[in-house]
């Protein structure tokens, strides 16, 4: 498998479309888009929302899903909550909700990186299956220089510091406000946007507070999740993580330069 060996600074992977809302803003800052789907009712919806950009280019749509081997597995998808929907059972059909299960076929996010290059930015947020990702990345000689993952336990930092990212930064995805402050932009154009419950927020040299991995780790069983792997925050709230490995750029970005 020939696999890329630079990064592509104006493109963006978004693993886990839903509806669009991530790629719909990356698309407004002007990058390039390859968005990963595997729910088939979504990348209907999305085929049609997304014509444009999808016609000449702008972006690109994969209706599969990604696990570490390629195959055709059985999709959990939950009719309730489209963001519940996942290839495991426990995820996609959780608190006795309305679900019906599709085959849908997978590659690996080698295969993924093989047809489109390597990405300046991942949004990893696949039910499920984000452990997954982060234990390929370890295994291909690039990388993203920014990835975001859900949150999926006590593991998340560690898991991303095995791929070789020594920065982090937590980020809150209940209350947006640290998102929807930026007013200039460090990672394409500049757009006037308020974030909400249902997008990611922003990326990269947008995103404040990077913090080392013993400072991740401190701050991760302070707010997140204890040493015991208790749940610390309020109902309703969940956490992205962000990672990168140091440049100069972060110390500008922490001085407000």
């Amino acid at each position: 498998m020939n696999l890329p060996t630079e990064v592509h600074r104006d493109l963006i992977f978004d693993l886990g479309v839903n509806h669009g809302e991530d790629t719909e803003f990356y698309l407004a800052k002007g990058f390039r888009v390859v968005g990963v789907e595997a729910d088939p009712r979504l990348v209907e919806e999305l085929t049609i929302v997304y014509a444009d950009p999808l016609a000449d280019g702008r972006m690109i749509l994969e209706p599969v899903g990604l696990m570490d081997a390629p195959g055709v597995l059985p999709f959990y998808r939950n009719i309730t909550c489209d963001h519940w929907s996942s290839f495991v059972k426990e995820y996609g059909c959780r608190g006795d909700t309305e679900f019906e299960i599709v085959e849908v076929p997978c590659i690996t996010i080698a295969e993924l990186f093989r047809r489109h290059g390597c990405p300046h930015y991942m949004k990893i947020d696949i039910e499920g299956a984000d452990r997954i990702i982060l234990e390929a990345l370890v295994n291909l000689d690039i990388r993203p220089t920014f990835v975001s993952v859900e949150e999926f336990g006590l593991g998340t930092i560690d898991a991303l510091h095995s791929v070789g990212y020594d920065r982090f930064s937590i980020r809150s995805q209940l209350d947006k406000s640290w998102a929807s402050a930026v007013r200039r932009s460090r990672e394409g154009a500049f757009v006037e946007r308020e974030f909400t419950q249902r997008d990611s927020g922003v990326f990269g040299l947008d995103v404040p507070e990077w913090l080392t991995y013993e400072e991740a780790v401190e701050t991760f069983h302070r707010r997140v999740r204890s040493p015991s792997n208790e749940w610390l925050p309020p109902p309703g709230e969940w956490y992205d993580v962000h990672a990168t490995v140091w440049s100069p750029a972060l110390d500008e970005v922490a001085s407000g330069g």
